[in-house]
């Protein structure tokens, strides 16, 4: 039980978390170019966060589900 409630609070804390720097750094005033290409890719990490999201819901792939949620999550730990 207690498991499930760390995986949903993590899983609600990454999310917004990713969501949010999504849109921020894909936004018109924060990236660096006006090429859409690039704001394309900031938005690729949060659809690699719902992948992984969505993994996470089979008890064979709950693991690497874990582990491409938090992809996203060091990428803008380490570009903050």
């Amino acid at each position: 039980m207690i498991r499930k409630i760390i995986r949903h609070t993590w899983n609600t804390l990454s999310g917004a978390f990713v969501l949010l720097l999504s849109i921020w750094m894909s936004g018109p005033g924060i990236a660096e170019t006006d090429s859409p290409v690039y704001r394309w890719y900031y938005l690729a990490l949060f659809l690699l966060w719902a992948i992984g999201f969505i993994l996470q819901f089979k008890a064979r792939t709950k693991g690497i589900g874990v582990f491409i949620t938090v992809i996203p999550i060091v990428v803008y730990l380490l570009i903050l």
